[in-house]
């Protein structure tokens, strides 16, 4: 892994109508050669005296029409080459991921004051780019609607017609009230430029056609007028486009602040460290090739004038259980793919890395590749996304120690200790593949053995019991030190991106106030694959379902019949009883389940057990007749059955204080560094104590609004 920063590449950067001559400029450069410096040998190779005080670069993606559909402008003190070598690889036919066939630098005049450049006949802009915008902008609203309430017979069947409609007309997006509905059209449209930022800045929601833009901009106009924070939740199925969603709202909240320099640089952290989260954080799925398996809360700070003042990611519910298990046709998490293609020959014979089919952890679903991912300029982007945010060389190569110890973990197997009948207990059955892994972790060898073997407890007058496992419990214990690495591996790598967010320019206290933005899971039905995981997205997604009913529905109608509108009663799915069979005391399955892991004799069968004494009567709670330790739950969206194994384990979700001691008693600081921070912290309902944040968090605002009627 050496150092390429002094290495030259050829920059190429569309010029435009600014001249006559060349329709791109190519610019050699280091990888830390920054734009303004581009931006000097630009202006001095066209003669353009103004320079750095007036052009800019933009970094711009194009679609399979050939329009330019986003554009961020680059800081001056941004690195052009840095970012290219982020940008995804051309497949076979010239595409990109997404849709994008093209990613490019332009040059472009600056943003004078707080406004854009707004113009219809914009010579850098084509005639295609001029008749798009004119068709977004006078949408036709006799023959469909941009607001679902406008529906003059609202029914399941005229909504979706009118989604359908809209969608076959390339508008995505569509109101409900204050909600957002975006269709995801697997491609990028031209809507998301310059013209469209200026378009929805300080503008009241419904003056324009529904557009993202227009949420992010009235959260910030809010935020402003009220000095109050706010909170933006993006939710869907896989595959919904919220990741994508997330990042133009990023892009939006950014741009607005016009005020200082520093949310540029905030986006483009954020959208640096993209390739990381996604990396360490994504998997396939049997419905999306790069689903996200957590869900991540980005607050983005605002200082009292509204200019950016850094951000904050907080991360919820990582997915553990795929680590060490997958379905068929599913895939563990990116990185590991990545790591086995992508690291030299040297570099593998050093971690003692083979190929996938050769680990436990990524063999059992026997799923290895994606089909138009080049895996190994995949790692390529990982490494450059890593040093963009500040990881060295040499944590990059400590962070790729740890993923092949969790590898070889997975291929610690186990055998009796002897052939008596009565005695169960085991020993290694391969201990060549513990010392790889005593020396990519650098613990003793014995001290390994004997954390993956027996357990050590104090009898009633203190002394020290060990307690040799038996086969069950031994491979909960490998599994379950692979979840922990991999877990506060990581928790760090969200910590170092945090670091990088910070602002650098004022380190003092944030005052002001802020945007979160939370992009959580959407439903989730895996057939007879659905587990805790499943259980805690879809109570979420329950709760956030009864928030739309009663904003949507149940509200503005009391607020109708209280001004005396007329006005016909909607009826709507109330799912107020299936909110109560999960969450009520004291019977609600959620205090049922905690009950029993706070009882020392408790386990997933009892807590079945519990679950069908109490709700067996309940029209929305079942249990399969066939024998099967499973229960199914009837959701706003339809039934859901849970597979009750391991309920009681990752409810507790506990790093286990055997698996914490080894790890802190690695020679390695990396290794301490991750377990030391809080080694026995409980990491339970992360992903519902963000919602339920951004839940109440509306629930107060709409209090508020209702005593100012």
């Amino acid at each position: 892994m050496g150092d390429n920063r002094k290495q030259r590449y050829v920059l190429q950067v569309h010029v435009g109508s600014y001249s006559r001559l060349y329709e791109a400029l190519s610019i050699e450069a280091e990888k830390n050669t920054t734009a303004r410096e581009i931006v000097d040998c630009i202006c001095e190779k066209l003669a353009l005296t103004d320079g750095t005080d007036v052009y800019e670069l933009a970094e711009v993606i194009g679609n399979q029409g050939g329009q330019d559909c986003k554009e961020r402008r680059i800081g001056p003190n941004e690195c052009p080459i840095a970012l290219k070598l982020l940008w995804p690889k051309k497949g076979d036919k010239g595409t990109l991921a997404g849709g994008h066939v093209d990613y490019k630098f332009c040059l472009r005049r600056k943003w004078m004051g707080n406004l854009w450049p707004l113009s219809m006949t914009d010579t850098n802009d084509s005639q295609l780019i001029r008749d798009y915008f004119l068709r977004f902008l006078y949408q036709p609203r006799n023959s469909e609607y941009p607001d679902l309430c406008q529906l003059p017979d609202l029914t399941e069947q005229t909504l979706l017609d009118n989604l359908k409609a809209r969608f076959e007309k390339n508008h995505i997006y569509t109101y409900v009230g204050s909600i957002l509905i975006a269709v995801n059209p697997f491609t990028f449209y031209p809507i998301y430029n310059p013209k469209y930022v200026q378009l929805y800045q300080n503008r009241r929601l419904g003056d324009l056609p529904p557009h993202i833009f227009a949420i992010a901009d009235a959260a910030y106009q809010s935020m402003l007028r009220k000095r109050t924070n706010q909170c933006i939740v993006i939710s869907g199925e896989s595959g919904s486009g919220k990741t994508e969603s997330t990042n133009l709202l990023l892009h939006h909240l950014t741009a607005l602040s016009q005020k200082g320099t520093h949310g540029t640089g905030v986006e483009q952290t954020i959208l640096g460290a993209g390739p990381v989260l996604e990396a360490f954080g994504n998997a396939k799925t049997k419905f999306n090739n790069n689903s996200s398996r957590f869900g991540k809360f980005i607050q983005v700070n605002y200082k009292e004038n509204g200019a950016v003042h850094g951000a904050l990611v907080q991360k919820y519910l990582l997915e553990k259980s795929r680590i060490v298990s997958q379905v068929k046709s599913e895939r563990n998490y990116h990185v590991f793919y990545y790591l086995l293609d992508g690291l030299s020959t040297e570099d593998k014979d050093k971690l003692y890395l083979t190929k996938p089919q050769d680990y436990f952890y990524l063999n059992q679903s026997k799923c290895y590749t994606l089909e138009g991912v080049d895996e190994r300029h995949e790692f390529f982007r990982l490494t450059q996304s890593m040093e963009m945010v500040g990881f060295s060389r040499q944590k990059q190569f400590l962070c790729f120690s740890v993923l092949s110890a969790v590898l070889h973990l997975g291929n610690v197997q186990f055998s009796k200790k002897s052939t008596y009948h009565s005695d169960e207990t085991v020993m290694i059955k391969n201990p060549e593949v513990v010392t790889i892994i005593s020396k990519l972790l650098n613990v003793k060898e014995e001290t390994l053995t004997a954390a993956l073997t027996c357990k050590r407890t104090k009898a009633a007058k203190g002394e020290m019991l060990v307690i040799n496992y038996k086969l069950p419990d031994a491979i909960a214990t490998r599994d379950a030190m692979a979840k922990c690495l991999y877990g506060v591996l990581f928790d760090w790598i969200v910590m170092q991106v945090n670091h990088a967010l910070l602002s650098k320019k004022d380190t003092r206290d944030h005052k002001g106030n802020s945007i979160g933005v939370l992009d959580i899971f959407g439903f989730e039905d895996f057939g007879d694959h659905n587990n805790f995981e499943q259980f805690c997205i879809n109570y979420a997604n329950e709760r956030l379902q009864y928030y739309f009913n009663s904003h949507v529905f149940k509200y503005e109608q009391e607020e109708y019949q209280r001004e005396g509108i007329s006005w016909r009663n909607i009826d709507f799915n109330d799912n107020t009883e299936c909110l109560g069979l999960i969450e009520d005391k004291p019977d609600g399955l959620l205090y049922l389940l905690d009950d029993q892991c706070n009882f020392p004799c408790g386990s997933n069968e009892t807590i079945l057990q519990k679950f069908k004494y109490h709700h067996n009567s309940n029209p929305l709670f079942e249990v399969p007749p066939c024998r099967g330790s499973a229960f199914t739950i009837k959701h706003y969206a339809g039934k859901v059955k849970y597979q009750i194994r391991d309920f009681r384990e990752k409810n507790l979700d506990l790093m286990r204080p055997d698996i914490v001691a080894v790890l802190k008693v690695s020679k390695m600081a990396f290794v301490r560094e991750l377990v030391c921070s809080d080694p026995l912290a409980l990491f339970r309902w992360h992903i519902l104590k963000a919602f339920f944040k951004a839940y109440f968090h509306f629930t107060k605002l709409r209090e508020i609004s209702k005593m100012k009627r």
